[in-house]
């Protein structure tokens, strides 16, 4: 009993001073007891940290700015055990992936994704990607057709839009700026102690210089794609929290419009988040769009 205690009371303190660190470990622990790997590979000059799991179809999950692969833990287990070969990778400046000196354009990580694939030996994948990494898979899928079986965006970035938001609110500061980003990201208020905003500000700054020239890039890029997405020849599933502040669902429908063989599916109560914490009800959608054959063809929206 005492040393359960004195276990107990270790592990508090831990928590409390790397709270980060702590749930960090956690997310690795469920992803290792899931049958998922933390590997490495080089990429041209590049070491480029994923995790991979499961057997079957290949798919690669692309997270968004300022994330990492481990913000696809709530559904790479799922897909995993539902027929797929899954690979969370780490773009560059991101998570355990190099951060270095380079503008981090979408083009610099479009090429990564494509050194990747073929570090894999995978010739054809499903490709996912959430926000920013929906932007990166639309246009992968652009550049390398061949490449591309199915393709998933949720609530992708890429195309302009008049928003009452700055920037800069994806660059927070102090407690209350990532408060009001917290806000913006989750449909639903969420408690965060303060211990824990705090830890996650520091962990910001580690990042700030990646995210800001990030950032940068992408407003000269906002928009460059709009008109070539009707280009896109292999179906297309675009997923959607209709309480989404920071890409609203205008721009989920301006895609579907634009993409011949899409289909624009909106969840109620789900922010820009949603894939994190709305994955129970977009997770079974996916699977079978991903398994649907013949491939669905486009044309309709739903909620």
């Amino acid at each position: 009993m005492l040393i359960v205690m004195v276990i107990d009371i270790v592990m508090s303190v831990l928590f409390y001073r790397h709270p980060v660190r702590m749930i960090n470990q956690v997310m690795d622990t469920r992803l290792r007891l899931a049958g998922f790997r933390s590997e490495y590979v080089h990429v041209g000059a590049y070491r480029v940290h994923y995790f991979v799991g499961g057997e079957g179809t290949p798919l690669l999950l692309i997270h968004g700015l300022g994330a990492r692969s481990e913000d696809w833990t709530p559904e790479m287990p799922v897909y995993a055990k539902n027929g797929f070969r899954v690979y969370a990778v780490d773009l560059l400046g991101c998570g355990r992936t190099d951060r270095p000196d380079i503008s981090y354009t979408i083009g610099q990580q479009v090429d990564l994704i494509q050194g990747f694939l073929t570090a894999m030996h995978v010739e054809k994948a499903d490709v996912m990607g959430w926000s920013m990494g929906g932007w990166v898979a639309l246009e992968f899928a652009l550049q390398h057709p061949q490449r591309v079986n199915r393709l998933v965006a949720m609530d992708s970035a890429g195309l302009k839009f008049k928003s009452d938001l700055s920037p800069e609110i994806l660059e927070p500061n102090t407690v209350p700026e990532l408060e009001r980003l917290e806000m913006v990201l989750m449909a639903h208020h969420y408690y965060i102690p303060g211990f824990v905003q705090r830890d996650l500000l520091r962990t910001m700054e580690r990042n700030r210089t990646v995210v800001h020239r990030t950032l940068q890039s992408l407003l000269r890029e906002e928009g460059d794609f709009a008109g070539q997405l009707g280009q896109l020849q292999m179906p297309v599933l675009l997923v959607w929290g209709q309480q989404d502040e920071l890409l609203p669902p205008s721009v989920g429908k301006q895609m579907h419009e634009s993409i011949p063989r899409s289909v624009l599916e909106l969840y109620s109560g789900c922010g820009h988040m949603g894939p994190a914490t709305c994955s129970d009800r977009m997770v079974p959608r996916v699977i079978d769009f991903l398994r649907s054959q013949p491939p669905m063809a486009g044309g309709d929206f739903h909620y």
